[in-house]
């Protein structure tokens, strides 16, 4: 007997995907194929043993999202805890708030009294020489025309060839434009705009578990799949793994860079002060640090240890694969989407460059429908 949809990838994306399609389409069979014996992928959750603390391997991780659907979604399957995540940059060893705000000006440019509008003078003056007419060819150029020399010397340079592992001239305008950004009155928190953030109670990890606690969903773990050994399906297959990966690499093989999240046991009195600080100052390796201990709804920890993940580009335990938004990479990723077949979807993680949880999640959704609804349509269904 053949599975109904066959989704490759046990991401938050194919899991999504799959609780989903069986709430919609009850008796449908999915059968999801899982290269790792992990569930949730990058987003996956575990727990420390030495401090009780819960903690994602791969990064912090925090549900952002203006989306009703999607919160109610996450909220139907899992206690969530509401959270504004907050970040700050280390600017020898002063916490900067970010995104870049007022704060950040004020010590860019050596003047605590700085007034939003006479912050706004001060970067216009800077920027105006980068601003050419032009749409920006790279993430150097687009920051630039943006915040100006300084702010990008002190904040953004060092970030991004930290976490890229690459210049930022030699990147797409995207890798600055998606994650920087510039406002001129003081910082309110990551993404305070959209309408709901917070994560699981319990852990991504539980809350994977609930998707996947289902009789009409299959998960086979340590099983990889290609278009060589496409398995057997009724009426679509899924695909969320990388997209080179599944044609054989026949085209060629996108460039990727990769980052690891070190995570050790620190003295107390030497570990950050915050959920994520980010480092984009010489003087330290890695570009962020993620401190779990500081987020709501831990347990306290007696010990004089803290567990911290030092996040930097290049191997190590923990590696994240990811593709660099390059101008070849992106022609390269278009070449592969033209050889689709019937039946079969490219999406997720694996075919495009990066999308947050909450962008993930409503994907996932919206394909679910729109899958129930031509399945429903089928002379082979039910």
């Amino acid at each position: 007997m053949r599975p109904d949809v066959v989704i490759v990838g046990a991401g938050l994306f194919g899991l999504v995907t799959a609780d989903r399609l069986t709430a919609l389409l009850p008796g449908a069979w999915v059968m999801v194929l899982e290269a790792t014996d992990r569930l949730g992928g990058l987003c996956a959750s575990t727990v420390c043993p030495h401090t009780g603390v819960q903690y994602n391997p791969y990064g912090t991780h925090t549900l952002a999202t203006s989306d009703p659907d999607v919160w109610t979604y996450v909220a139907g399957r899992t206690r969530m805890i509401s959270h504004q995540r907050r970040a700050y940059a280390d600017i020898g060893g002063e916490l900067v708030p970010l995104p870049l705000g007022l704060e950040a000006i004020r010590l860019c440019y050596g003047d605590a009294s700085l007034t939003p509008e006479a912050a706004r003078v001060l970067v216009e003056q800077d920027v105006a020489p980068h601003r050419t007419g032009r749409a920006p060819a790279s993430a150097q150029e687009a920051a630039l025309a943006a915040l100006g020399p300084r702010l990008y010397e002190m904040f953004v340079r060092g970030h991004i060839t930290k976490q890229w592992g690459t210049s930022p001239e030699q990147l797409a305008p995207g890798v600055f434009t998606d994650r920087f950004g510039i406002r001129f009155t003081p910082t309110a928190g990551l993404r305070s705009a959209v309408g709901r953030q917070g994560f699981p109670a319990d852990g991504w990890g539980d809350f994977f578990g609930r998707l996947v606690d289902n009789r009409d969903i299959t998960v086979l773990r340590r099983h990889a799949a290609s278009v060589r050994d496409l398995p057997p399906y009724t009426h679509a297959c899924i695909v969320t793994t990388p997209i080179d990966a599944w044609f054989d690499h026949d085209l060629g093989t996108l460039a990727r860079g990769r980052i690891c999240v070190d995570w050790r046991l620190t003295d107390r009195h030497t570990a950050p002060a915050t959920a994520t600080t980010t480092y984009p100052g010489p003087g330290v390796p890695y570009y962020r640090a993620h401190t779990p201990e500081h987020l709501p709804g831990q347990p306290a920890n007696p010990t004089e240890k803290v567990l911290v993940g030092y996040e930097h580009h290049g191997d190590g335990p923990n590696a994240i694969d990811f593709v660099l938004r390059t101008p070849d990479n992106q022609r390269l990723a278009d070449a592969y989407r033209a050889r689709r077949t019937d039946g079969v979807v490219f999406t997720g993680r694996g075919s495009t460059f990066h999308d947050d949880m909450g962008t993930t999640i409503a994907a996932a959704l919206a394909l679910a429908a729109d899958l129930a609804k031509t399945i429903e349509r089928s002379p082979k269904w039910p």
